[in-house]
Formats: structure tokens, C-alpha cells, sequence
């Protein structure tokens, strides 16, 4: 979620076993469709879509409200090469959105500590501690920076897909998971870069819903239940995030006849999104995005923390 800028085209770990998230799945589906039983599976299969999906939305439906909306997310890469016997570094930074419910919006920004993949040629290299980062300026360091915290000047607009919204447009926006997937049509149909039909985009423009944009908690239990409503989206199985936190990955096209995936991990017993990702892109590497914080809260607004 950026201000005025396009997003890409692209949290609590689970300690129960994946037995037990398929109860709670039997029982949030048994809430929203009229007590149904479910039977327990020991593993989420593709059938389990609706159920995993359900699930989530049943949660987020009672997630709590605040001031501020706070996404905070960790970006890794690779730079480089660097020296003489070439080495690349593993580089990531932190960044953090807070929106204030009257539109304020502050921006913050933190660069980890970077550190070499092959730790024999950085030795030849001498070690060095620094490394330019490219004709932009700055350096990357194995020592990490000072947190910044900016608060962005005048209305701010927030984009989901093309559409530009103003916190209280997003506030506004149905939390009837039809009447939701109506209203993304019309967000994606405001986009002159689609290549397919608005169709296509429904799954991640959806999701967007889930941790990016400062949407409600019924929305986001609508954009959840919608979800489960579009055939291409699919559970993959159970999966663990870069942070070590277990979840249940779900998968979709991010264009119809395309290899290009989007996947996210969900944790359904919090209804968080632990991380999205961009695979199978041809000719380039996969985008990772690990989300950190994603909700509200009553926390005022701080430079980026490791902790």
C-alpha cells in the first residue's frame, strides 16, 4: 500500500496441527452457512478451499478496531556482485504504513543489516562492512540503519488496482462479499494496463483487501468469503513463512493462460496474511513480501523496530 503510487502486480505462528485447523474451518463454515457439520481432514487438500477460506473470514469478522491502520512488511533481495572473486549480498529493509481514520498517513522506513552469500570470497575481499548501493546513492551495511518515521502532507489517496480511495471511501466499501466482488470489477476497469478481463484480477485485488489497504473487519471477512467464491483461487497445502510461522498457502493466476502466480500464506486461525508472493514470473525472480503487523490498533505511529 503506497500513497498516489500503483502497489506491484504482483501474527501469531500456528502451533496447533493442520487436524485442528480443519476443526476450526468445520466450525467457522458451520457459523456462516447454518451450522453444517464438516468432517476433520488431516491435511488441507484443493477441496478444503471454501472451508480454509471460510474459516479466516469467520475470524476476521472479530478482529479488533483502532486508530490507526499499521501494515508493516520486509522486503529481502540480492545486490551485487561485489570484489574481485564476486560475491552478491542477501539485503531486505523494513517498511511501515500507518493511516490515522481522518486520512493522515505516515511512512516509515528501516534498512536491515545486509551480509554476504559466500563468506569465503567476502574474506578475500577483505570483509568490507560496506558496499554502494548503485548510481541511486546510499550504502548497504552489515550494520543496520536508524529508523525513519515521515507523516505525508495533504489528502492522500490509497489505490486499490487502479482506483484512487480516500480512507473514507474505503471505509465505505460493501461488506456483502457479491456486492464486494461487483465493486472490484470496477476498481480493475479503471486500470488501462489490463491486458485480460477484469475477471483476472479479482483474486488479488481481492486480497489486497486482507492485509494492504485500511479496509474493516467485515470487509475484510467479505473480501475472505468472496474469495472463496472464485474457482482459480486454490489452497496448496500447509506452508511456512521466512519468519518460521506456519500457515496455509492459497494460490491464484495473476492473468488467465499466464504461469504467473500470485500465493499467499494465511494463518485462518487470526485471518492474518503472513506473506504474498509473485512466483513463476517468466524470465525474472519470484517477489516476496513478508508481512509483519497488518491491522488496527491504538499504537501510535513509530519509526520501524526490529522487534
Amino acid at each position: 500500500m503506497t500513497p498516489q503510487t500503483r502497489p506491484h502486480r504482483a501474527t501469531r505462528p500456528l502451533t496447533r496441527p493442520a487436524r485442528a485447523i480443519a476443526l476450526i474451518a468445520a466450525a467457522a463454515a458451520a457459523l456462516l452457512l447454518g451450522q453444517i457439520t464438516l468432517t476433520a481432514t488431516p491435511t488441507p487438500t484443493p477441496g478444503d478451499t471454501t472451508s480454509i477460506l471460510l474459516a479466516a473470514a469467520a475470524t476476521a469478522r472479530t478482529a479488533p478496531e483502532g486508530a490507526y491502520w499499521r501494515l508493516k512488511q520486509l522486503y529481502t533481495g540480492t545486490a551485487g556482485p561485489y570484489g574481485t572473486t564476486t560475491y552478491r549480498l542477501r539485503t531486505s529493509h523494513l517498511t511501515e504504513t500507518w493511516v490515522a481514520k481522518n486520512g493522515r498517513i505516515w511512512i516509515g522506513h528501516r534498512q536491515l543489516a545486509a551480509r554476504p552469500l559466500d563468506l569465503e570470497a567476502w574474506r578475500r575481499d577483505g570483509s568490507p562492512a560496506q558496499w554502494p548501493m548503485g548510481k541511486d546513492g546510499g550504502l548497504h551495511s552489515t550494520t543496520p540503519g536508524q529508523g525513519t518515521l515521515t507523516r505525508l502532507k495533504g489528502e492522500r489517496k490509497l489505490h486499490w488496482s487502479a482506483l484512487p480511495l480516500t480512507i473514507k471511501q474505503i471505509e465505505a466499501l460493501p461488506a456483502d462479499p457479491e456486492a464486494l466482488k461487483k465493486r472490484a470489477t470496477e476498481a480493475i476497469g479503471s486500470d488501462r494496463d489490463l491486458a485480460g478481463p477484469a475477471q483476472d484480477g479479482l483474486p488479488r485485488t481481492l486480497a489486497s483487501l486482507l492485509y494492504e489497504l485500511p479496509a474493516s473487519p467485515q470487509v475484510r471477512s467479505a473480501a475472505y468469503q468472496a474469495l472463496a467464491t472464485l474457482p482459480a483461487v486454490q489452497v496448496e497445502g500447509a506452508a511456512t513463512d521466512p519468519q518460521g510461522r506456519p500457515g496455509i498457502a492459497v494460490t491464484f493466476p495473476i492473468q488467465q493462460g499466464q504461469p504467473t502466480q500470485g500465493r499467499l500464506i494465511i494463518d485462518p486461525g487470526t485471518s492474518q496474511v503472513l506473506t504474498y508472493e509473485i512466483t513463476r514470473i517468466p524470465h525474472k525472480a519470484d517477489q516476496l513480501t513478508t508481512i509483519l503487523e497488518s491491522g488496527w490498533t491504538d499504537t501510535r505511529p513509530s519509526p520501524p523496530s526490529t522487534e
